[in-house]
């Protein structure tokens, strides 16, 4: 029996959450610390200018007032009573593709588990991409695809990575190991004026285009395969840097 940490960014009501605890449990020791509340698109933002305030739910499951990040290392830190084998941030209610893995808080959970050096798995549902209700998640099978993925990486080695998950709906229950493709959208910044006449801002998300080839996890998904993307914390453009070298060579002010 493997002790796992699970988190999310939906919050520890999340059917996503919920779903995949259950599941987890037949197998796993799991314990839950999740956000009180909807705290998506949040990356790995730490909460510093208030304190926390951390709720017991039920036994192994807790709430913070504050992001997934803070989750994870006042888990890590102060509630866990021991380091578990393996961070488990999900299920999310919505995609995490391509450059979704910059902003995302559920894949913003497995980078915290990640910087301790703990293996970390973001795993997202996907009920039509970029357009869904909450009732259009099949969680319950989701949550059993995403034990047998757990299951294979918790046998094997890990060479300092992360794993994101992406799990369409309908799949035709196989796994594809991919790279990132490309979602790229601009947001919809939407005026308003409140009743004493100051303008405010509502963010959107825009409407998203999607572009990768055969590989990519967009290409994976868009083909009903459950996509695997491995992600290495290395944002180092080595290239440049060479290039650079040689343009400042005895450069000085």
């Amino acid at each position: 029996m493997k002790k796992i940490l699970l988190t999310n960014d939906d919050g520890f009501y999340s059917q996503g959450l919920t779903a995949l605890k259950a599941e987890l449990e037949k197998q796993h020791q799991v314990w839950v610390v999740a956000p009180d509340r909807e705290m998506s698109a949040i990356s790995m933002a730490l909460t510093l200018n208030r304190p926390l305030r951390v709720k017991q739910i039920e036994e192994n499951v807790y709430a913070v007032n504050g992001t997934t990040s803070d989750c994870v290392n006042i888990a890590l830190q102060k509630i866990l009573p021991q380091r578990p084998d393996f961070v488990v941030s999900g299920m999310n209610l919505g995609e995490n593709l391509s450059e979704d893995v910059f902003f995302s808080g559920t894949v913003g959970g497995a980078f915290s588990g990640h910087l301790y050096g703990i293996p970390s798995l973001a795993v997202s549902l996907i009920a039509g991409l970029g357009r869904y209700q909450q009732q259009d998640f099949e969680c319950d099978a989701g949550a059993r695809i995403t034990s047998c993925i757990l299951d294979r990486l918790l046998a094997g080695t890990h060479d300092n990575v992360i794993y994101n998950v992406n799990i369409p709906f309908p799949n035709r229950g196989e796994i594809a190991l991919t790279r990132l493709g490309n979602k790229r959208y601009t947001p919809d910044i939407v005026e308003r004026i409140d009743p004493r006449g100051r303008p405010y801002y509502w963010i959107g998300t825009g409407t998203p285009s999607y572009a990768g080839s055969e590989g990519s996890d967009v290409w994976a998904v868009q083909n009903g395969f459950v996509s695997l993307s491995i992600i290495k914390y290395d944002l180092n453009s080595r290239e440049e840097l060479q290039r650079l070298a040689g343009a400042f060579s005895g450069f000085s002010f």
